[in-house]
């Protein structure tokens, strides 16, 4: 048999064997974030590269394990597939210029995995896959050639990968306090158990029939924390970046951020990130002057998390859909906003009389998780969600996705000003689709107007702003930059005020001072005959929140 057939069935058994463990594989799954879909994700991306290569004939291993490790790449989900991806390239680089698949071979194999997989990630972590792979390749290449043959190196390979994959507790706590090993480490050597059946018996481990099942609640563990959103994009680069774009800039970008677990693939006109993000639409827009998107997907862990662990009431069956199972509807129809600040929760709960405020704070970022605590604590049969900004819809429109029993409405506002004249355009006596309709009309009559200091120098829609100096935006459009705040108010505030203009409603943030809204209050006052209302709205980042109807 050639050796590129061997080497074929080696990978084949690989794959075959880690789809067999894939649900146990999820189970483990805690770090770094305990989402439940290492397994998952590892087998979705052996799958891909798999199928690159099953129907293909190859003159040589190094073009084999080339097509097979670019597939990998392209359907590489999750942080673990994206390191398997890059530990089958280390193996590709190695094979490269090979003709033979000896002892040697794996070694320079194993060597370039470990490599390739280490730089690819920011900061590496041991007590994982990375580890694993790490130990195992020093072992390899402390092995005399001459001295063992192919069976007993594979056995003895086998042996290290697995002593490594059950230390893994000892080197990261993590996985020690809920006493599992490292779930993407147990996956590859899942696959190289596969790879070593093959070498052996030269027959390929059979997929099962019938796999474990995996119903959650696999883990004894509190989580507190939000995790963010699993955010994954192939960008397909554009001619001035193919082969030139490095990822140290790209990583860097990604950790101003505030990003974690940055793994950046750059394989000739590709580029591949695995990232988790709070603001995914953020890391999407910084990625697309590269070039186009192949892919994208963005998961909410925190929904994932919950699903993972085990919870009081149910053993692992995940609080939310416990909470449901007691839920009765008690209301025919009820209403969520999002808001920048305390003072404007106030103004939402008592003078718009929403049903449940939720406080995304200065950085309006509510999870998925606290739109669904929103709606089962509102309990209605219709849930209408005003998001009030562009970075929120994604997670409202997620909890609308996994909520079973309300029937939520997620309306696109994007602004305060547009939450407001949503809301008041809502009849509770209409149809849905009658309420979707007026609330998008009405918000074709407000303005949304907001002021802000800028945190350093920058252009932005042509407009060039200094550090320190105020800008006013107007419906998402950076319009002027000034020294002082009443130019603003005079020179484009002014500007959106007419005749016809009904109400102005005013939100002050921390940082306007008396003479600032004094001086507002007095160019109304003087120069329009038009009913305002100044609400202490207390939020951070904007001195002023405007919106004029």
């Amino acid at each position: 048999m050639k050796d590129v057939e061997i080497l074929k069935g080696m990978i084949t058994s690989g794959v075959n064997n880690l789809y067999n463990n894939y649900p146990h594989i999820d189970k483990l799954n805690v770090f770094p974030v305990p989402d439940g879909d290492t397994g998952t994700n590892m087998n979705l991306t052996c799958t891909n590269g798999l199928a690159e290569i099953e129907k293909e004939k190859f003159d040589s291993i190094g073009a084999l394990m080339a097509k097979f490790a670019r597939g990998l790449i392209m359907g590489a989900r999750g942080n673990s597939g994206v390191i398997f991806s890059q530990i089958i390239k280390g193996f590709s680089n190695a094979m490269k210029n090979s003709d033979t698949l000896n002892i040697n071979t794996w070694k320079e194999a194993f060597t370039n995995a470990k490599e390739v997989a280490y730089a690819a990630v920011m900061k590496p972590v041991e007590g994982t896959m990375l580890t694993v792979v790490r130990e195992t390749s020093e072992f390899v290449n402390s092995i005399n050639d001459n001295s063992i043959d192919v069976k007993t190196f594979w056995e003895q390979t086998i042996e290290v990968a697995n002593k490594s994959l059950e230390n893994t507790p000892n080197l990261l706590p993590a996985l020690k306090e809920v006493g599992v090993v490292d779930s993407g480490g147990y996956g590859l050597v899942k696959f190289l158990e596969g790879v070593q059946h093959y070498a052996v018996n030269f027959k390929p481990v059979q997929k099962l029939k019938k796999l474990e099942e995996n119903n959650g609640g696999n883990l004894d563990l509190n989580i507190e924390d939000e995790f963010g959103y699993c955010t994954e994009t192939i960008v397909m680069l554009n001619s001035d970046w193919t082969n030139k774009l490095k990822v140290d800039p790209i990583r860097s970008q990604l950790e101003q951020y505030g990003n974690s677990s940055i793994v950046v693939v750059i394989d000739e006109d590709i580029m591949k990130i695995h990232t988790h993000a709070l603001m995914p639409g953020q890391v999407l827009t910084y990625l697309q002057q590269y070039g186009e998107f192949k892919t994208i997907k963005v998961e909410n862990m925190t929904i994932q998390a919950e699903h993972q662990v085990k919870t009081e009431s149910e053993g692992g069956s995940g609080a939310s859909e416990a909470a449901q199972k007691q839920r009765t509807l008690s209301k025919k129809y009820a209403t969520i906003a999002v808001v920048r600040s305390r003072g404007m929760a106030k103004y939402f709960k008592e003078e718009l009389n929403i049903d449940y405020v939720i406080d995304g704070g200065s950085k309006m970022n509510p999870s998925t998780n606290d739109f669904l605590k929103a709606i089962e604590a509102v309990d209605s049969e219709v849930v209408y969600i005003f998001p009030n900004d562009s970075n929120v819809l994604l997670a409202a429109k997620q909890a609308k996705e996994v909520e079973k029993l309300s029937k939520v409405v997620v309306l696109d506002t994007k602004t305060i000003p547009q939450g407001m004249t949503g809301y008041l355009s809502l009849d509770p006596e209409e149809s849905i689709k009658k309420n979707e309709s007026n609330i998008v009309k009405s918000l074709k009559n407000v303005t949304s107007v907001s002021i802000n200091k800028a945190a350093r120098d920058a252009t932005i829609d042509g407009v060039v702003v200094k550090e320190g100096q105020f800008m006013i935006t107007v419906d998402k459009k950076v319009i002027m930059s000034a020294d002082k705040l009443i130019d603003l108010f005079t020179k484009v505030l002014a500007k959106y005020i007419s005749s016809k203009t009904e109400i102005i409603t005013i939100f002050t943030g921390v940082d306007a001072t008396f003479k600032d809204v004094n001086d507002l209050r007095k160019l109304l006052d003087e120069n329009f005959d038009v009913e305002y209302e100044v609400v202490d709205g207390g939020q951070e980042v904007y001195s002023f929140i405007i919106g004029i109807e």
